[in-house]
């Protein structure tokens, strides 16, 4: 098994999601490993397994129901997991096959709703962290889906994680959310440097940066809004 986890990982970083997509349909006890993944230390990997999944679901091929189930599970406290890249990988499986995370992904998208996990005393980062980068990727396609969350992003943005405040400003210039304009605004000398995923790579950005991103994006999508 540490063997195929170690293929596994190595088609990942070369993007060779084909040869992988391929390696676990000749096996289905690989798309456990693939799971396992998203825990992997190495960061790149984690997010690049969620990219795999999200592949798998668009292909439908390999019923990944089971899998979501799992992944729930992994966000619940009571796994004693620290919960990674799951929430992320539900969100991937929604947005490519919509029909296999369906349940699961209002649960995914309001985790932000549990003081345990909002609030920053004792709470699981990752997950947050998870939750808000899934409402994020599903801003554009789902926009009904996600909008309900805009004021609580925008509170995020005042968070004392940068990794919140980080990927709050990035969701929100998805979503083109204007009532965030002034918070993100207030972020323009954040240095604290966060790791975004976005189009298949890791980008180690400023706070500062993701928050000035973010209004150019709201500022276009209000321009084409008005067209």
């Amino acid at each position: 098994m540490s063997m195929d986890r170690n293929i596994l990982s190595d088609l990942l970083l070369a993007r060779k999601y084909r040869e992988a997509m391929d390696l676990i349909k000749k096996r289905h006890r690989r798309l456990r490993i693939l799971l396992g993944l998203l825990y992997s230390e190495e960061e790149l990997v984690r997010w690049r397994a969620v990219t795999l999944l999200g592949l798998i679901a668009a292909d439908g091929e390999t019923d990944l129901a089971p899998a979501v189930k799992k992944l729930l599970w992994f966000l619940n406290e009571e796994s004693s997991t620290v919960g990674w890249c799951s929430a992320q990988a539900i969100a991937e499986i929604y947005r490519n096959n919509p029909g296999m995370a369906r349940d699961a992904i209002r649960v995914v998208l309001h985790l932000s709703d549990d003081p345990e996990i909002s609030l920053p005393a004792n709470r699981n980062t990752p997950i947050l962290a998870g939750s808000i980068w899934a409402i994020g990727i599903l801003a554009e396609g789902e926009p009904a889906l996600v909008s309900e969350m805009g004021p609580a992003l925008t509170e995020f943005l005042k968070d004392p994680d940068p990794s919140i405040r980080g990927f709050s400003a990035w969701a929100l210039g998805r979503m083109g959310f204007q009532e965030a304009q002034e918070g993100l605004r207030a972020l323009a000398h954040d240095d604290s440097l966060v790791n975004l995923y976005e189009e298949d790579s890791l980008k180690n950005i400023t706070v500062a940066r993701a928050a000035g991103d973010a209004l150019e994006y709201i500022q276009k999508k209000n321009g084409e809004r008005r067209r």
